[in-house]
């Protein structure tokens, strides 16, 4: 006969071969007979944990464990929620909302029992997702992944699925890097003249530093004296999700990577075009009250104080293009252009990927492979120029 286990443990029990077993009700059949879920441990403290475990933790419907019924779209909100939330960054939480919003919830594999979904239902399902960047298909592989192993370690399912999946080739088309060439920059700079921002974007093309790290500088950062600024941190706007709700927000955070963090040298062209900037600050301080006017001590802010959009200075980027008549590239693209002037002046990739603070120098070589690709077709220029007139 089986051995019951002491007072308050409920459903364990002994077996005679020595096992402690735990069962729990996870719904009801069609004749209303209680459907129950056995769980097996020869430790029966271990057994315990894992039975409080799984009536804790995952879906409860009606009072029972329903994990007969649980859908893939239920239990990634759910193991989105619980087990994801409080763990990674606001920022890095609401990407990963967004890719299981636009990819996963809303697929046919989402409606389906998480206990049904089988390998030969998921390679289909991601190899129609080759149309997506290598970067995002990564990212939809780690969401799923995350929640099939969370739902083996919550005995919803006996193994992940997704391990004999093979994450399928991006067949999108690789995007060019954006970099201004010299004529084209020379046009930009002067452009700058025509708007408020010029010393934001001017900062940017001269220190290849990210817009958000820009728009969270303080006076604070800079040291005019000793040429220098010091990255710390990152403005990014970005949803809160909270009580099944979302609200935009903009907030100021520490770089991801260790390499975020670093001390970029200015030269002596930007230095005065900072002062020429700090002056005009003091001037409009004096003109809405020095208590009143960037009470944040922000570098740059907008005329009347308040801290600067992101989406505003892009705007004045695209402006400034259309002024110089160049192409429209994105912001990022005078990061770019710093990071292939200097390669290009002789300054080693290892001394430029600690300046734009790249956290693989595999990223900053890429740059370097574009400037010796252009080199190349220079030289191939060259050589028409020189052999010419001898045909």
């Amino acid at each position: 006969m089986a051995k019951r286990n002491a007072n308050g443990d409920g459903s364990i029990y002994q077996r005679k071969d020595g096992r402690w077993c735990a069962a729990v009700t996870i719904g009801y059949d069609e004749n209303g007979k209680q459907k129950k879920k056995y769980i097996y441990d020869k430790d029966r403290e271990k057994l315990r944990a894992k039975l409080l475990a799984l009536q804790n933790d995952i879906i409860i419907n009606d009072g029972y464990v329903r994990d007969d019924v649980i859908t893939l779209e239920q239990w990634g909100k759910r193991y989105m929620n619980d087990f994801i939330k409080n763990t990674v960054r606001i920022t890095t939480f609401d990407s990963y909302d967004t890719i299981c919003r636009n990819h996963i919830y809303n697929a046919d594999i989402a409606l389906m029992k998480l206990k049904d979904i089988k390998p030969y239902h998921l390679q289909p399902y991601l190899n129609g997702k080759s149309y997506l960047s290598k970067s995002s298909i990564k990212k939809i592989y780690l969401l799923l992944n995350m929640f099939f192993d969370g739902a083996v370690k919550n005995d919803l399912i006996i193994k992940n699925p997704l391990i004999a999946i093979n994450i399928p080739r991006s067949t999108k088309e690789t995007k060019e890097i954006e970099i201004l060439t010299l004529d084209q920059q020379k046009s930009y700079i002067q452009s700058t003249t025509s708007t408020s921002y010029r010393g934001l974007l001017l900062t940017a093309l001269f220190t290849g530093i990210r817009l958000g790290e820009i728009l969270a500088l303080t006076w604070d950062n800079v040291d005019l004296k000793n040429m220098q600024i010091k990255i710390n941190s990152s403005l990014k706007e970005t949803r809160i999700h909270e009580n099944g709700k979302t609200e935009w927000v903009t907030i100021k955070q520490p770089p991801k990577t260790k390499s975020g963090k670093r001390t970029v040298p200015i030269s002596k062209i930007l230095l005065k075009i900072l002062l020429d900037h700090k002056n005009h600050q003091n001037e409009l301080s004096l003109k809405f009250g020095r208590n009143e006017f960037n009470k944040d001590n922000y570098v740059f802010c907008s005329d009347t104080g308040t801290p600067l959009n992101a989406r505003n200075a892009q705007r004045a980027h695209y402006q400034t293009c259309t002024r110089a008549e160049i192409p429209h590239v994105g912001f990022h693209a005078l990061r770019h252009t710093f990071a292939t002037r200097m390669i290009e002046n002789g300054v080693d990739v290892k001394t430029v990927q600690g300046w734009i603070g790249h956290s693989s120098i595999q990223m900053t070589y890429n740059i370097y492979v574009h400037v010796q690709e252009e080199s190349k077709k220079a030289a191939a220029q060259v050589q028409d120029d020189l052999f010419a007139n001898m045909f």
